[in-house]
């Protein structure tokens, strides 16, 4: 095998690595929305809002810790989460109107 062979199977298997990793976090974003329209609906039904403040700190506290466990810079976490918290208060929202 030549030199230049090596780092492009390297490369080439540590990227199969990177796109199952990605699948995962799909998998994983697509069964905490289903919970979380779970979530809107049960709210829906008790006219409960759809923003929790208290219980987005201690969410966007939890993740901090977990990145900073995960080796994950923090400030990325919970910037992700931040977008995730949006779109699922946005569908909350939109499961109320609804009637959903």
């Amino acid at each position: 095998m030549a030199m230049d062979e090596i780092p492009r199977a390297e490369l080439s298997a540590l990227r199969e690595q990177i796109d199952a990793a990605d699948a995962e976090l799909i998998a994983l974003l697509g069964r905490r929305f289903r919970l979380t329209d779970q979530v809107g609906r049960l709210k829906a039904r008790h006219r409960l809002d759809a923003v929790d403040p208290a219980r987005e700190q201690s969410q966007m506290e939890r993740i901090r810790e977990l990145a900073v466990a995960a080796g994950v810079a923090p400030a990325l976490a919970q910037k992700l989460l931040r977008l995730v918290i949006d779109e699922v208060v946005g569908n909350h929202r939109a499961i109320r109107s609804d009637g959903r």
